[in-house]
Parts: structure tokens; C-alpha cells; sequence
């Protein structure tokens, strides 16, 4: 039977959810500023020792991109760059989150929606004039929300997921909120960049005067949903017909069985 929540209780549960990792915040507001110290960002990592062994993996990994085998935390960053670096972070520490809410099928789904919506928007960027990095961290957690409402209540979410009707409007009528509210609300409370909630907000529905980074994240949301990187996916799987959605694909892949997402 469907239990409903008020917009009060979600408040609330928001509270309750685990914080962002703080070293990772920390490192997010070092890579932020205009001129920071690479020796800093690289000691803050290492006060998290097991964060920054899987910086060093991925930034090895194809999401990445590095052309030659990194070793350091400091090759990372002259290799890889800031902005990557600041990407693979936030990757790593959603994974993390999402680990711990459970291996759900549904919560998979979720990850997978958003891994290919952050991947293409870094390729679509340039063409909305937005920030190629800073548009896939946007994508990245564009549906931050989903799995906050997975992890209030994974049950009640599946049932409206069988449900006939616009999942929106249910999330709304079952939990009191949606989960472009609930995404915007939560981003704010990990003290994220507050672009990143805008996009959360809007990324379904865009303003008319939204920004680039809310308009890209949205073509790419819905890109990712023909892919079938979706919470509703298709049987058998995405279905991938041209390169991007190949690599895309083997991305997700790649990272799943490297790191057990």
C-alpha cells in the first residue's frame, strides 16, 4: 500500500541523509578558487586515504581521458586538469553515497541515468556556450533528487514506478515533493555549487530564461532517456546506434566493473 510523506517529513529525512564527504568539499572549494595551491588540494586528499587511491584510478580510467599513466595526485591535476579532476571527484563521491543508500536496481538505474546525462552533456556543451566540465558535473547530479527519495523510501518509489502517469506528479502526491525540488534542496544543504541546484530545479521544465547550463543538462537528460539510460529502461537494455552513445556506453560499463557501482 502507498504511504504518503509531507513536504515537512522530506525536510526533515533531507537532514538525515548522510553529508557529502568533507574532504571532498573541502577540495571542491580549493579547486573553485582562482588561484590555488596544487600541493594543498594534493595533501587534503590524502587525509582521505582510500578517496584519493580512487582519484588515482579513475583518472587512469577512459572517464578520464589522461593520455599517459597518472601516479600522483599532483600528475593528476598538471594531467588531467582542475576541472576533470573536480568531476572525477564528485563522481567518486556520489558513488560512494549511492553504495551506501544500497544496490537497488532502481538506485542502478538512477546512477546510470545520471553518468550518461553528465557524459553527454561534456560533449554537448560547447554547443549551448556552456563549460565543458562544469556542464558534466551539472548533468552529474541533475537527479540528485531521485536517489534521495530512493533512500527515504525505496519502497513507495518502485510502487510509483509501476504506476500509470507522470512519475513527477506522483513524486509530488506521495512525497510531498518532487525530485527537482527535493535535488535543489539537497545540493544546497551539501553546500555544492548553487548553479547546480538551479539545474536540479529546472533541468525537467527549463525557464525561459535559463541558462546554458540548465539547457544543455536538460537536452541531455532527455538524450540519455532515448539511449534507454533511463529509470524505466527498455528490455534488454539501452540501445546505442551511433559513437557517442557507444562510448557512452562503454564508459558506464567500464566504471560498473571497476568499481562495483
Amino acid at each position: 500500500m502507498v504511504t504518503k510523506h509531507s513536504v515537512v517529513g522530506i525536510s526533515t529525512a533531507l537532514k538525515n541523509l548522510p553529508p557529502f564527504p568533507p574532504v571532498a568539499c573541502k577540495v571542491m572549494n580549493l579547486l573553485s578558487q582562482k588561484e590555488f595551491s596544487f600541493r594543498e588540494v594534493g595533501d587534503t586528499l590524502k587525509t582521505d586515504a582510500g578517496l584519493s587511491a580512487e582519484v588515482l584510478r579513475l583518472a587512469n580510467s577512459a572517464l578520464a581521458g589522461a593520455r599517459y599513466r597518472v601516479t600522483s595526485i599532483l600528475q593528476a591535476l598538471a594531467m588531467v586538469g582542475a576541472d576533470r579532476l573536480a568531476g572525477l571527484l564528485l563522481t567518486l563521491s556520489l558513488s560512494r553515497l549511492l553504495k551506501r543508500a544500497g544496490g537497488s536496481k532502481t538506485i542502478r538505474n538512477c546512477w546510470r541515468h545520471s553518468l550518461a546525462t553528465a557524459l553527454a552533456a561534456r560533449e554537448f556543451s560547447s554547443s549551448f556556450g556552456a563549460e565543458a566540465e562544469e556542464a558534466y558535473q551539472a548533468g552529474l547530479f541533475h537527479d540528485v533528487g531521485r536517489l534521495a527519495l530512493l533512500v527515504i523510501d525505496a519502497d513507495l518509489y518502485d510502487e510509483l514506478l509501476s504506476q500509470e502517469g507522470d512519475l513527477v506528479d506522483l513524486e509530488r502526491a506521495h512525497f510531498g515533493a518532487d525530485h527537482c525540488e527535493t535535488g535543489g534542496l539537497l545540493i544546497e544543504q551539501w553546500k555544492l555549487p548553487q548553479l547546480f541546484a538551479e539545474v536540479a530545479r529546472q533541468h525537467r521544465d527549463p525557464k525561459l530564461d535559463a541558462g546554458s547550463l540548465t539547457l544543455v543538462v536538460h537536452a541531455s537528460c532527455e538524450y540519455a532517456d532515448q539511449l534507454g539510460f533511463s529509470l524505466r529502461p527498455p528490455e534488454g537494455g539501452p540501445n546505442v546506434s551511433e559513437e557517442l552513445g557507444f562510448f557512452i556506453a562503454a564508459t558506464i560499463n567500464s566504471l560498473e566493473c571497476e568499481y562495483e557501482i
